[in-house]
C-alpha cells in the first residue's frame, strides 16, 4: 500500500513532461501563423481571378487549423508524432495556398483558359501551343502593362478549351503616344525643371530653341501650346540665352548614355554645332548616345560649322536573325522579347511542314535587324483535310479562305438538279496537298435534245417544247415561204443538247410581205380623214364613217417582247399587231424597267380595230 502514492506521483510527473514538447508546440504555432497568412494574402493580395474560391478555401483551412490546435492542446493523451505530422501537412497546404494566390507559383488549369493578363507573351504562346489553340496577337500601347506582357484577352479565364477555337490577346507595345497629357504654363521654368517634366511624362516630340533675351538665362520664355495634348503632339519651347551672349569656347561634357533629346538640348543650350549619326551598339541602349567625335573635357568653339560635333545615336545591338524555321513558337517568342522586337504571325495549312512549325518568315537566317523591328512568320496548321459541303457556295467560301485552287466542270445529270454539285475530285478525309486543284463537277440538269420546230404552228411549238420542259419566246417576221403563225426560225438548232428549262426563241411568220404591207396600208388609209374640200359647200369636214367593231385580232404578249427596252417593246407589239391601235404610256412602278405593267390585261385577249388600247411600260 505504501507504493501506490509513489506510482501516482511518478505518473503525474511523466504526464507533465509529456505536455512539454517544444517541437510539437512549434509546429502548432507555425500552423496557425501559416493559416492566418494564407487568409490575409487571399483577402488583400489576391492576383487570381477566382477570388471567391480562394477565400472559401483559405477560410476552411484557418478554421480547421484552429480546431486542430484546440484539440491538441486540450487532449491529455495526445501523441507527439500525430500532432507533428498533422501540423506539417496543414503548414504545407497553407504555404502552397500563399504561393499560388500571390502568383509566385502557377498551377495549370486543366481543360480551361487561364487568366493571362499581365503575364509574359512567352507564357501565352507556350500554353496555346501545348493546348493546340490558335493564338491571335494584336499590339497596343499601355502605360500600365510592361512591354510584351498581356493587356487583355477576348476569352474569359475558366472557359473550357473545347468551347473555343482561338484566343485573341492584346500585347503591350509600351507607352501610349496618344495619351492625353496636361501641358502646364512653363514660362519662367529653368532648364532642369523642364527636362525633368519631359522625362517624367515621356514626351517624345519636343523641339527647343535658344535665343537672346533680356529674360534670365536658361529659362522658358515662349511655348507653343498649353493644356490637354497628346504625348506625341509637337511642343515647341524657346529658352533665353541671356542679354550678353559671348562666343567663348565650351568645355564638352560626356554625352554618352544620355538620351538623344538630352544631348541635343545641351548642344543647343551651348550653341555647339552638331550632326547626328545612327549605328548599332552592343553596350548602349537604343536611343541613347553611343559616341561623340570630340571627347569629354576638350574645348570646342561656339557655332563652328566647319568642325561640327558628331554624335552617334545607338540603334541598339545588331541582331542577327537565326534560322526561324528550326525554332518552336516558344523559342521564337523568347528570342523576340529578349531582343526587343515585335512579333506578328499568321497560320495556314501546309502538307509539307509539320503543325506548329514555321513555313516562312520575312527575314532569313543571318539577316540584321534592329530593335523595334517586326518579325512576321507563317505557322503551319498541318494537313488540310477535305470535308463535306452542303452547297457549292459553302465549298467556294472554304476554298477561298484557305487559298485552295479549284476548277468547275459541267455535265448533264438526270439525278442532280441544275447548278448543284455532282462530285468533288477529293473525298471526305483526303489530304489536300500544296498546289493541288480540286475539280468540281456541277450538274447542268437533265439533258434535252432540241426538236426541229420549223414549219410547226404556234400551238404545236408550245406543246412540243412544254413536253420537253423547255421554255420559249416568240417573235414575228414576214415570210413568203411559210403561212401566218408558222415557225420559220429557232434560236437553237435542232438536235442540239441543252439543259431542261432552257429558253428557245421561235420566229413565227406574219404572212407574205405583200399581204402584210397591203393590210398595213389598208389599216392606215381607213384611219385617214376625208378631204375637207370635197363634196361640202361649206368647206366643213364631213363626219368620219363608223368603224366596224366586229373586226378583231387575238393578241399575245410574250417574254421576248417584255425583255426589250421600252421603245422597242412598244414598237414590236405595234409591228406584230398592225390592225390594233396601241399607244404607249410610261409609268414609274412595275415589274422592272422596260417591262409591260398591264401584260395580264392584254395577253390572249381579242381587240377590235377601232378603239385605241394603252400599253403601260415601266420607265425607271
Amino acid at each position: 500500500m505504501a507504493q501506490k502514492p509513489k506510482y501516482r506521483s511518478d505518473y503525474k510527473e511523466k504526464s507533465n513532461n509529456k505536455d512539454k514538447h517544444p517541437i510539437v508546440n512549434l509546429f502548432l504555432i507555425l500552423m496557425l501563423i501559416s493559416s492566418l497568412g494564407y487568409f490575409g494574402i487571399t483577402l488583400f493580395c489576391n492576383t487570381n481571378s477566382n477570388l471567391m474560391i480562394s477565400l472559401i478555401s483559405s477560410l476552411i483551412l484557418i478554421l480547421f487549423s484552429i480546431l486542430f490546435f484546440v484539440i491538441c492542446i486540450t487532449n491529455p493523451k495526445r501523441k507527439k508524432g500525430t500532432i507533428v505530422l498533422g501540423s506539417f501537412f496543414l503548414i504545407l497546404f497553407n504555404v502552397f495556398g500563399i504561393l499560388t494566390t500571390s502568383s509566385i507559383i502557377t498551377v495549370p488549369s486543366f481543360g480551361q483558359v487561364e487568366d493571362f493578363t499581365g503575364k509574359s507573351l512567352t507564357k501565352v504562346v507556350s500554353w496555346a501551343t501545348k493546348n493546340n489553340v490558335l493564338l491571335v496577337q494584336d499590339y497596343e500601347y499601355s502605360d500600365m502593362v510592361p512591354t510584351y506582357s498581356i493587356v487583355s484577352q477576348d476569352v474569359k479565364s475558366g472557359t473550357r478549351l473545347k468551347d473555343i477555337k482561338e484566343l485573341k490577346v492584346a500585347v503591350s507595345e509600351g507607352l501610349n503616344p496618344d495619351k492625353e497629357i496636361i501641358i502646364p504654363d512653363m514660362l519662367g521654368w529653368d532648364s532642369n525643371r523642364f527636362l525633368e517634366y519631359v522625362k517624367d511624362n515621356h514626351l517624345n516630340n519636343v523641339e527647343v530653341e535658344f535665343i537672346e533675351s533680356d529674360k534670365a538665362k536658361d529659362t522658358v520664355i515662349e511655348q507653343s501650346n498649353t493644356g490637354s495634348r497628346k504625348r506625341s503632339d509637337e511642343l515647341k519651347v524657346k529658352f533665353s540665352l541671356g542679354e550678353e551672349v559671348t562666343d567663348s569656347d565650351v568645355k564638352l561634357i560626356d554625352l554618352t548614355n544620355k538620351s538623344e533629346f538630352e544631348a541635343t538640348f545641351y548642344l543647343k543650350q551651348n550653341r555647339i554645332a552638331y550632326e547626328v549619326k545612327r549605328d548599332f551598339s552592343k553596350k548602349i541602349e537604343r536611343g541613347n548616345i553611343s559616341s561623340q567625335s570630340i571627347k569629354a573635357g576638350e574645348m570646342t568653339k561656339v557655332n563652328d560649322n566647319d568642325n561640327k560635333l558628331v554624335i552617334t545615336v545607338s540603334k541598339g545591338k545588331e541582331i542577327k536573325v537565326p534560322d526561324l524555321k528550326k525554332m518552336s513558337m516558344v523559342e521564337i517568342t523568347d528570342w523576340v522579347i529578349t531582343n526587343k522586337l515585335k512579333l506578328e504571325f499568321t497560320d495556314r495549312y501546309d502538307d509539307s511542314v509539320k503543325e506548329n512549325n514555321v513555313i516562312e518568315a520575312n527575314y532569313s537566317k543571318g539577316d540584321s535587324v534592329e530593335q523595334g523591328s517586326t518579325i512576321k512568320i507563317v505557322i503551319s496548321k498541318g494537313n488540310l483535310i477535305m470535308k463535306d459541303f452542303k452547297s457549292f457556295d459553302e465549298f467556294k467560301a472554304w476554298a477561298d479562305k484557305y487559298g485552295i485552287s479549284y476548277r468547275e466542270e459541267h455535265e448533264f445529270n438526270d439525278d442532280v438538279s441544275q447548278g448543284e454539285v455532282i462530285s468533288y475530285s477529293y473525298k471526305k478525309g483526303d489530304t489536300i496537298k500544296n498546289g493541288d486543284t480540286i475539280v468540281v463537277k456541277i450538274s447542268d440538269g437533265k439533258e434535252c435534245k432540241v426538236p426541229d420546230l420549223i414549219g410547226m404552228s404556234k400551238k404545236e411549238v408550245i406543246s412540243k417544247l412544254e413536253s420537253l420542259n423547255l421554255n420559249y419566246n416568240f417573235v414575228y417576221q414576214s415570210s413568203n415561204k411559210y403561212s401566218k403563225d408558222k415557225a420559220i426560225k429557232q434560236s437553237i438548232s435542232a438536235g442540239s443538247k441543252v439543259s431542261s428549262g432552257t429558253t428557245i426563241t421561235v420566229t413565227l411568220s406574219n404572212g407574205k410581205k405583200e399581204e402584210y404591207r397591203k393590210e398595213e396600208n389598208n389599216s392606215s388609209s381607213s384611219n385617214k380623214p376625208s378631204n375637207p374640200g370635197s363634196g361640202n359647200s361649206g368647206g366643213s369636214t364631213p363626219p368620219t364613217p363608223s368603224c366596224d367593231r366586229s373586226q378583231t385580232t387575238l393578241v399575245y404578249i410574250y417574254d421576248e417582247l417584255l425583255s426589250n427596252v421600252p421603245t422597242t417593246t412598244c414598237s414590236n407589239i405595234k409591228a406584230a399587231y398592225p390592225k390594233v391601235k396601241f399607244s404607249c404610256q410610261y409609268v414609274s412602278n412595275g415589274p422592272g424597267v422596260g417591262l409591260l405593267v398591264n401584260a395580264s390585261e392584254i395577253d390572249a385577249k381579242e381587240f377590235n380595230h377601232c378603239d385605241t388600247y394603252v400599253l403601260k411600260i415601266q420607265k425607271d
